[in-house]
């Protein structure tokens, strides 16, 4: 076998889209593909040319964007370029350039059809592919990061569907049938209950589709994730990094053997993330294990650059000059900007009524100003009450009662409201949650009293989860985020945006992972650096021969 061939099979193992075949089958695959180079800035094709085949992408940079919704797909290596919202589609739904010197294999319609035909593990994993393909270009995910890619998208089974339309349906028919009798005797009426019948039943069809539509699992290149919605009742996003996950199951009732769906089971450090009653059950898990896989693989070409860079500055090169945030992001220092003083009033309304604000890196949340209504509502009716009767009997509207005696109550009472007020508004805004760079901290304080502080490290959080419940918090968009560290979790209750929250902590946990892989490496090339500094001054002394061998793996420093 060719160094070509190894490569090229190596690559098949890695791609999706063969993940269900068996090794003995790739090396067959491997002679009937076709390699292609493409060097920077080439079009590899453009949206709307007849197209005839795949492309998998084994080394390179390139990007494919849509003409009519001005999106931006990257590919890189075992990704695939070509894949439409149909497992045969007439022609390239994007146009798609090369960012860099790029190598590509690819795959004749004609060969497509003949492994179709031939293993349907491979039909079927074609078929979820390209249906995921039209559910990534068409469900909104403003949550996602600016690096973050979508690979697979799925639903609940259609029969899902099925059976969410039937109860409308029959709901509706029964009632048409009992309007068919009143019609003889009340016929103004049987119309109007007819129309008010459709009415309802549509809605209620409408929004049990709309809730189907809503109910969907992804995996992106970093996570895992599953997207619950009731429409006006229910909002939840459960995700977890794909660095957590265990091992990958499939869980197929009676009902779901005759229907055609299972649960694929993701198991991770702290319990278990279910993709529930799909189609495709085993083919959906084959990919996950195959995009864990992915998410593990290093970019060795970017990395012999860094060595090479590493090697030129450790034999004497002019080293470059780098700038004190580089220096904290490499060595991972963390500077606190000194808190300047300001007076009580300043503090106090510095940040009135804001439910999220950031300052020297960290993002602050609080709960929902309508938290803060709530608690204040019982004192202001009493303040707005107390003010009116004091009106009253200031205009002598209101006799028959000491006049001294009302003012001196009622100004005690508005104090007392008043303070009531100030004492909630200062409670409410000591109820903190916090996004440092590198935890996540719930910290409440009572005014004049007690302070608990909760925090946890952003690299020890297993998973994140949200939900809004309820028709308040929905029209008002809050709710609670769950933190899971280890057995513990720490909620974050009430904040506005929880989806946003979410996000956000997730990006601070991408870059603090990043941060730390960064740091590992740089240790590992300046020791790698280090072995040929001192080989290369022990031989220029002489103290070594030039014909000296050196074990593989050198001891530890």
């Amino acid at each position: 076998m060719t160094t070509t061939n190894e490569s090229l099979i190596q690559l098949l193992r890695e791609s999706a889209l063969f993940s269900a075949m068996e090794d003995i089958d790739l090396p067959v695959i491997a002679e009937v593909m076709v390699a292609v180079e493409l060097p920077a800035g080439e079009v590899l094709f453009v949206a709307d040319e007849e197209r005839d085949g795949l492309f998998i992408v084994e080394a390179g940079k390139l990007i494919g964007r849509e003409a009519q919704k001005g999106a931006e797909l990257p590919y890189q290596r075992g990704d695939l370029i070509g894949l439409g919202s149909s497992a045969y589609p007439h022609t390239w739904q994007e146009d798609v350039q090369a960012l860099s010197d790029s190598q590509l294999w690819f795959i004749p319609n004609e060969q497509l059809a003949s492994l179709c035909d031939q293993s349907q593990p491979f039909q079927e994993t074609l078929t979820v592919l390209a249906s995921s393909q039209n559910l990534i270009r068409t469900i909104p995910k403003p949550w996602l990061e600016a690096d973050e890619k979508v690979s697979l998208i799925t639903r609940k089974h259609p029969v899902f569907l099925l059976f969410g339309a039937i109860p409308p349906i029959v709901v509706f028919l029964l009632i048409l049938l009992g309007l068919y009798y009143l019609q003889a005797v009340y016929p103004i009426a049987a119309l109007f209950g007819m129309l008010a019948a459709f009415f309802f039943c549509a809605i209620w069809l409408a929004w049990n589709v709309h809730n189907w539509s809503n109910d969907f699992y992804l995996i992106t290149s970093k996570r895992m994730v599953w997207v619950e919605k009731v429409s006006g009742f229910y909002d939840s996003r459960q995700e977890a990094p794909l660095g957590t996950l265990i091992s990958v199951g499939v869980h197929t009732t009676q009902p779901g053997a005759i229907l055609g769906y299972s649960d694929v089971i993701v198991r991770t450090f702290i319990g278990d993330i279910r993709f529930e009653r799909v189609a495709h059950a085993k083919t959906i898990g084959k990919l996950i294990e195959s995009y864990w896989a992915k998410s593990k693989h290093i970019d060795l070409e970017l990395d012999a650059r860094a060595i090479r860079r590493a090697l030129r500055q450790k034999f004497g090169k002019a080293p470059e000059e780098v700038s004190a945030k580089e220096l904290e992001h490499e060595y991972g220092i963390e500077n606190e900007l000194p808190q300047q003083e300001m007076g009580f009033f300043q503090w106090l309304f510095s940040d009135f009524m804001k439910v999220r604000y950031e300052g020297a890196g960290v993002v602050t949340y609080r709960k929902h100003w309508l938290i803060l209504v709530q608690k204040n509502l019982l004192p202001l009716l009493g303040l707005l009450l107390t003010a009116a009767l004091m009106i009253a009997v200031v205009t002598r509207n209101i006799t028959g009662i000491d006049y001294k005696m009302a003012l001196t109550l009622g100004s005690f009472l508005l104090f007392v409201f008043a303070a009531t007020m100030f004492y909630q508004y200062v409670d409410w805004r000591n109820d903190i949650f916090q996004l440092t760079p590198n935890q996540v901290i719930d910290l409440d304080r009572k005014p004049f009293g007690q302070e608990s502080r909760r925090a946890a490290p952003l690299e020890n959080i297993l998973s994140i989860e949200y939900e809004r419940r309820g028709i308040i918090p929905m029209l008002f968009n809050f709710g609670t985020v769950y933190i899971t560290v280890g057995n513990s979790q720490l909620t974050f209750n009430d904040v506005w945006h929880p989806s946003d929250v979410q996000r956000d902590i997730f990006a601070r946990m991408g870059t603090n992972i990043q941060d730390k892989e960064h740091r590992q490496t740089i240790q590992e090339r300046e020791r790698i650096a280090q072995w040929f500094k001192v080989f290369q001054e022990e031989t220029q002394a002489g103290l070594l021969s030039q014909d000296i061998t050196f074990p593989l793996n050198p001891p530890p420093a």
